[in-house]
């Protein structure tokens, strides 16, 4: 086997396995099912077949934890979301055949229940979050995901669809604006820590996600622009009822339309906020990222070429919930993550001994406010793409381009995105933001999770010296520009 100084692949594989068994599920789920509150590890730890056996009498079963207080929540809300949560984390993680993530008739089925339960919700309006984030989180794509991204032969195939499924998405949209309602979270009555509580920026921020890209599917994909029309503008309606919120009242990148709603207005409402940060707005970082490109494709170079059988890039991807139709289409090798060097370090020693001072993503950042700080190689296979979503951290993205063929797009709010080997991209990623790789070769960047450079709970650990040397951006407070 390769080595890199005294590590061989097989170990770091190992320790690997042993570590990211939970880290990538902090990706997805930590936009939703953390934000939400209800962790699903909450809900029993029971076997599989008895949370099957709940799910298929949900109503009752939620009922009887919710009174008897089992998972320590006596909301009927978050009872649903934990359980909801844990059972489709144990189909989609566990190892053995059919697979979540390929089998045609076991996805059929679980989405058909995810649908009578929707249909329930109506009645029932305490499962809609959970069933609607369910949706989300496993069928963006529907029962048969793009086939987009496969590795035989190395040559990837090119996908059969893009984009949202539609029927998923109109369901999954009715669920979000009924669990709105029920949460109060449409009512300017409601008080701004119940407002809080209830994570309602999160619930308006879904509802808008979904109304956008309804509109999308119907205008470009299904050539109907009665319908599209109709829900691209009930976004602006939306939007405008948000505004009339006192929460939002101060948000000031939503006077730019719904695509420009973001999580880092809740965290700091004084400042500016842009999907793609213009070059001269940069953080200090991003330039050190630059300056240093040389030093991170070597690393990743070696790295690739000490992994020829791909099992590293794949360990990881197993990781993930669905991001894109199927996990092994995009992968995290993290290098620095909850506030440490990782595993993977001895392959990327010059890189790790870099970015591991670096206090916009090492334990100097990383916290309960931001959890997800941190940096890692990451690798997107052709004929794919990552679905929308939003992070809910007061944190920006940086994209440093590493091996950058032709083919891949994001769009971040309005803005679209391309990559150059060498160059970084600063990006807010609280908006949401979308991949596609139209390409034929994998893309390989340095994706860094980094602290808000206007945070003042992050700057006030960092001491006078560090102050003194990146002071506070003018931009910061622009209210008083």
């Amino acid at each position: 086997r390769a080595r890199v100084g005294r590590v061989t692949l097989h170990t770091l594989l190992d320790c690997l396995s042993r570590a990211l068994h939970y880290v990538r599920f902090v990706a997805i789920a930590s936009l939703s099912v953390q934000t939400f509150g209800a962790m699903a590890d909450d809900a029993p730890s029971s076997p599989s077949v008895e949370l099957d056996d709940c799910v298929a009498s949900l109503v009752e079963c939620v009922a009887m934890l919710a009174a008897g207080n089992t998972t320590g929540s006596t909301d009927e809300e978050e009872v649903a979301f934990s359980i909801l949560g844990s059972w489709m984390k144990q189909l989609y993680t566990k190892k053995e055949a059919p697979l979540l993530a390929e089998d045609l008739m076991l996805r059929a089925s679980v989405l058909g229940r995810l649908q009578e339960l929707a249909v329930l919700s109506v009645s029932r309006p305490s499962l809609a979050i959970g069933v609607g984030q369910m949706m989300f989180l496993y069928f963006w794509w529907g029962v048969h995901p793009p086939p987009g991204g496969e590795l035989g032969g190395q040559q990837p195939t090119v996908p059969c669809a893009y984009g949202l499924d539609l029927g998923v998405g109109l369901m999954a949209l009715e669920l979000h604006s009924i669990s709105l309602s029920l949460a109060g979270c449409d009512n300017p009555a409601t008080s701004s820590e119940e407002f809080d509580a209830k994570k309602c920026p999160w619930r308006w921020r879904f509802v808008l996600l979904f109304l956008a890209e309804v509109g999308r599917k119907l205008l470009v994909d299904k050539h109907d622009v009665i319908a599209g029309t109709r829900h691209l503008k009930l976004a602006k309606q939306r939007l405008a009822s948000m505004k009339s919120l006192p929460f939002f009242a101060s948000h000031q990148s939503l006077i730019h339309g719904p695509r420009w709603a973001n999580q880092n207005d809740d965290y700091l409402p004084r400042a500016r906020h842009w999907p793609v940060w213009p070059r001269d707005r940069w953080p200090s970082f991003a330039h050190f990222l630059e300056a240093n490109a040389h030093v991170f494709l070597m690393d990743l170079l070696n790295l690739l070429q000490a992994d020829e059988g791909d099992e590293l890039f794949r360990t990881v991807q197993e990781q993930q919930t669905e991001f894109t139709p199927l996990p092994r289409h995009w992968g995290l090798l993290d290098l620095i993550r909850q506030g440490e060097t990782t595993a993977a370090c001895p392959y990327a020693t010059a890189s790790c001994d870099l970015l591991k001072t670096r206090p916009e993503i090492n334990s100097q950042c990383f916290s309960e406010r931001v959890p997800n700080a941190g940096i890692a190689f990451a690798r997107l296979w052709p004929g794919t793409e990552i679905k929308p979503h939003f992070a809910t951290e007061p944190r920006l993205a940086v994209h440093l381009g590493l091996i950058t063929p032709l083919g891949p797009t994001m769009i971040v709010g309005d803005e679209k995105v391309t990559w150059s080997a060498g160059q970084a991209v600063v990006f807010d990623d609280t908006f949401v933001h979308s991949v596609r790789h139209d390409g034929a070769e994998p893309r390989f960047v340095l994706l860094a999770w980094t602290c808000h450079p206007c945070d003042p709970v992050w700057r006030a650990g960092l001491g006078p010296e560090w102050a003194h040397e990146n002071p506070l951006p003018e931009w910061c407070d622009s209210m008083q520009q």
